[in-house]
């Protein structure tokens, strides 16, 4: 069953909390793993209370209907001890099913559905769920995006996550891009999305600079009052960054300390920052470490900021 929009955001309240004086409106996307403990404790050393990560479909499923979740379960049990929480995106296709394309007919979404609610039960109470990460781009929604493909997906794969896990707190659509694709938003409000999820979570990279954010924020509330009139549907932000190019090092920490006031100011319960170390074989800059693993200047003011040595505002939450 559906948590009521007002029980779910207390839920997600509850969720946040953490030590008397934390900052816990923060978290980090990773991308790989590497000495996860020893991660975590630099993460809660910057305040870091959430970590995003992929929970691969076609990692989790090898064979038809059988899921092996060792890979997740020792990754989450190295943040627990820090009181990190961890946001799983139950996404991309599955070899198995459709040839690897996102599920479009019945049996794939079955069959992505069973894989949802398999997670869910396996970390029930312990991890948070967003369906999918950016749809409404090609890359990651192979082919053409659809936002009827995806809503049915969602609609699908959060019944079985609920009915593994009753208070689970769900997220999508996970609207990404270089610009503020309002449209496949509206789309997905007008499909019934809203129903679905818990909260509605967005990627923002079409801010050029962070204040460019507040009138998009303040877009996406709007479609959800016309679509959902009388409900409270959080809006967070599930990943969002800058690279070093064309801001150098400082500025992109300046960047950082910015977009957190931001959200803040806008009420955004949770920003999770893109992302906590460069690959190896890196094809961006937007890490708080290099790619030896070492602190870049956003790490060094994360981490004035959550000690205090640093000024940023204080969260407001619907």
């Amino acid at each position: 069953m559906h948590i009521h929009a007002r029980a779910a955001q207390i839920l997600f309240l509850s969720i946040l909390a953490g030590p008397a004086g934390a900052e816990d409106d923060l978290g980090i996307n990773v991308e790989f793993y590497r000495d996860a403990h020893e991660q975590a404790e630099a993460m809660a050393a910057a305040g870091i209370r959430w970590v995003r990560l992929d929970l691969a479909w076609s990692a989790a499923e090898t064979e038809p209907g059988r899921y092996d979740f060792r890979i997740w379960e020792r990754f989450l049990e190295s943040f627990e001890p820090f009181g990190i929480r961890v946001l799983f995106i139950l996404d991309y296709g599955n070899g198995l099913y459709e040839n690897g394309f996102p599920p479009s007919t019945e049996a794939g979404r079955a069959a992505f559905a069973s894989f949802a609610g398999a997670s869910a039960r396996h970390f029930r109470g312990r991890a948070a769920w967003e369906i999918w990460n950016e749809p409404n781009l090609p890359q990651y929604w192979a082919g053409a995006p659809d936002p009827a493909a995806y809503v049915a997906l969602a609609r699908a794969s959060a019944a079985e996550i609920r009915r593994s896990d009753a208070d689970a707190w769900i997220l999508g659509p996970s609207l990404g891009g270089d610009t503020f694709d309002l449209g496949y938003l509206e789309a997905t409000f007008a499909l019934g999305l809203l129903d679905v999820v818990d909260a509605v979570s967005v990627h923002p990279y079409g801010a050029s600079h962070p204040e460019a954010a507040e009138d998009f924020y303040a877009d996406v509330r709007g479609l959800i009052a016309r679509y959902a009139p009388g409900r409270t549907v959080p809006v967070v932000v599930s990943e969002w960054g800058y690279r070093v190019e064309g801001l150098g090092e400082e500025g992109q920490a300046d960047f950082l300390l910015r977009a957190l006031a931001v959200n803040r100011k806008a009420g955004i319960p949770l920003t999770i920052w893109y992302n906590w170390q460069e690959p190896i074989n890196p094809w961006h800059s937007f890490g708080l470490l290099d790619v030896r693993g070492q602190p870049k200047p956003a790490y060094v003011a994360l981490t004035g900021a959550a000690s205090g040595s640093a000024s940023v505002a204080q969260p407001k939450v619907p």
